[in-house]
């Protein structure tokens, strides 16, 4: 289990700090994705911003809290990717021409490819979030040869997530 937990800290701390900075690095661009989503009145939209970006910063580093703590961020990382994946929903229902900006500057349209990237985030927290709560250990990795192949494994995870609008344009059709 402590080998999952690892992993699971690896991933979700890799790829939420990642979505952060991306964000961090276009912070107009993400503001003005928030407005136009409909989704928040205008006068919260910097706020709404500002909030999700310090969320994701934060629940990276909280991740590796031992213990019950460590479970209760993962459990609200997992909140809030299902909070991000009912968004992308309602995009995709709409037939929105949109990009989410989930990782900073993006051209890639909403699809089915962010529900599935979602949907691995929310099971890692998931599992995350049970590894933590019943993990006898703190923080520390678990011993080096299994720990540098969870990590790995977690990295691999983490930058076919960040990767997703790479992925999609690579795979899709020409328009």
């Amino acid at each position: 289990m402590e080998y999952l937990l690892f992993a699971a800290r690896c991933a979700l701390a890799v790829t939420l700090a990642a979505s952060a900075l991306g964000k961090l690095r276009a912070p107009g661009e993400f503001r003005e994705t928030v407005r136009d989503l409909g989704f928040v009145p205008e006068r919260l939209t910097a706020a709404v911003t500002g909030a999700v970006i310090a969320a994701e910063a934060a629940l990276a580093a909280l991740v590796w809290l031992p213990g019950p703590a460590g479970a209760a961020a993962f459990v609200a990382a997992g909140l809030l990717l299902v909070a991000f994946t009912g968004v992308l929903v309602v995009l995709i229902r709409r037939g929105a021409d949109t990009s989410c900006a989930c990782f900073g500057s993006s051209r890639t349209r909403v699809g089915p490819a962010h529900l599935v990237r979602n949907g691995v985030l929310v099971t890692i927290a998931v599992l995350g979030a049970v590894a933590a709560s019943v993990a006898s250990g703190g923080t520390l990795p678990p011993a080096f040869p299994a720990a540098f192949a969870a990590a790995l494994a977690a990295v691999v995870v983490s930058a076919l997530v960040i990767s997703t609008d790479t992925l999609v344009s690579l795979f899709s059709r020409p328009a």
